[in-house]
């Protein structure tokens, strides 16, 4: 049976215990039920053995009662240095991006589109950085390399996904989303993948015309679901840190071309200047930093081999993808960095009406309200079918 629009409990339920599965350790408060016992299966041949240079995690599962439909489940953030290190990789990039990598004296073009084209606009859609990072690491690298498990299944006809995940994990799965969804070039059979997003407690992806593409290609439709408690702070971040640039064109500052009109309210012009310098500095200083970070990253891609030869579906025979050919790919992203910070979220929202207040064995368990066991037992209270909606 195809995967039908709309927040379906049942696959909800499931997804929820997938993202819970990959972390290894049961949830807390409550355990999430057991994959196995709703009839998933983990496929090991799909799924990589160890995580990329960023520390990020996929797993392939298949649902044992519907034959063809799999789920890729994408693992949050872990308690280590570059896992961390993804989440604090502020600056927004470009979500449209043609990115080039150089194999053997061959330019190959890379097609990484997460979001419509908007040539013209004062302001395009944009996506974060370290997510962004991660999702192309996940694609390109390892042994088992997220781009050629997309290719595989989308040769099955009878093949769809439901692509999940919780924290960071779901900040990526709803960018892994947008890049089947506008698909292109060399990927364009990756587009007509059927595929259905459910994403627990996600940090902001993106700026608002990010927000505004997935909700068109995903939200509205039914198949883009964004599950959010609302005591948690994980998916308030990062902050938003919004000035002037980040307006559409024409407004009462810049003109469609993006110059200044010759006259302006002087108040708004004072307000202007006095809050422009401050968000300007943080904005530098948010993309020095990345760009320290990253280019700290290319450095150990070149020199590690986190490369698989079939990474790269068209690759030429004879031709082996490298870690310096994603070093390059990783270039042409921070080539595009967006001086801005105005983060939203993206998705039809689901909201878990949460009990305030904190851990009652541990009071500095900061992460209490954005643990699965809680999500859990939301969602079962307030989502099981048997429970109307007041």
């Amino acid at each position: 049976m195809a995967l039908q629009p709309g927040f379906d409990f049942t696959e909800a339920t499931a997804m929820i215990a997938l993202s819970q599965a990959i972390y290894g350790v049961p949830a807390i408060p409550v355990p999430t039920p057991d994959p196995d016992k709703l009839g998933w299966s983990k496929v090991d041949s799909l799924s990589p053995s160890a995580p990329t240079l960023l520390d990020n995690l996929w797993q392939v599962w298949r649902n044992d009662n519907k034959p063809g439909q799999y789920a890729i489940v994408v693992r949050g953030t872990v308690d280590t240095e570059a896992s961390i290190l993804a989440d604090l990789l502020f600056p927004l990039i470009d979500a449209r991006l043609d990115l080039a990598i150089k194999v053997g004296g061959v330019e190959l073009d890379f097609p990484f589109h997460l979001a419509r084209d908007e040539t013209g606009s004062a302001v395009v859609a944009g996506t974060h950085l370290g997510f962004s990072l991660s999702l192309l690491l996940m694609l390109l690298t390892t042994d088992r390399p997220l781009l050629a498990t997309l290719s595989e299944l989308s040769l099955d006809p009878q093949a769809e996904i439901l692509v999940t995940g919780h924290s960071q994990g779901a900040s990526i799965a709803t960018l892994l989303t947008s890049f089947i969804r506008h698909a292109s070039g060399i990927f364009s059979g990756l587009s007509g993948l059927p595929c259905k997003t459910y994403v627990y407690a996600p940090a902001k992806p993106g700026n608002d015309h990010y927000g505004y593409d997935y909700d068109f290609i995903a939200g509205v439709r039914g198949l883009g679901w964004t599950i959010v408690s609302t005591q948690g702070w994980v998916p308030q971040v990062p902050f938003t840190l919004q000035g002037p640039g980040d307006l559409d064109t024409p407004n009462p500052l810049r003109e469609y071309d993006g110059t200044r009109p010759p006259l302006v309210d002087p108040r708004i012009a004072a307000l202007c200047a006095s809050v422009e310098p401050a968000v300007e500095v943080a904005r530098l200083q948010t993309v020095a930093r990345a760009l320290e970070v990253a280019n700290d990253l290319k450095t150990k891609l070149i020199r590690e081999g986190t490369v698989s030869p079939n990474a790269l579906p068209g690759l030429p025979t004879g031709m082996r993808l490298d870690g310096a050919s994603v070093a390059g790919a990783v270039d042409g992203m921070l080539s595009r960095i967006q001086l801005s910070l105005n983060f939203t979220t993206a998705g039809s929202l689901v909201p878990l009406f949460a009990a305030p207040g904190g851990n009652p064995a541990d009071p500095k368990d900061f992460f209490w309200q954005h643990h699965l066991g809680n999500y859990w037992t939301y969602l079962q209270e307030q989502y099981a079918p048997t429970r109307p909606l007041s």
